[in-house]
């Protein structure tokens, strides 16, 4: 799959992350993600040109009373 003309290669290698992270995040399909970590993020949109939190949103995690955590 190519985005902006970059393949799944070139775009890890832009953002210094593994193919298979930026496969998933394209996937559609059973072992498809949507999340990374903030740094990994930040360096896929540096590599895509885009604006600063425009690809990901911050998912704040809190631990509840049993021990389980939950999107805040």
């Amino acid at each position: 799959m190519q985005h902006r003309g970059m393949s799944n290669a070139d775009l890890a290698e832009a953002a210094k992350c593994s193919r298979s992270s930026i496969a998933f995040l394209r996937s559609n399909g059973k072992s498809a993600r949507d999340t990374v970590g903030p740094e990994v993020a930040r360096r896929i949109e540096e590599a895509l040109n885009a604006p600063p939190g425009s690809l990901f949103s911050a998912t704040v995690l809190v631990a509840s009373e049993s021990n389980n955590y939950a999107a805040a």
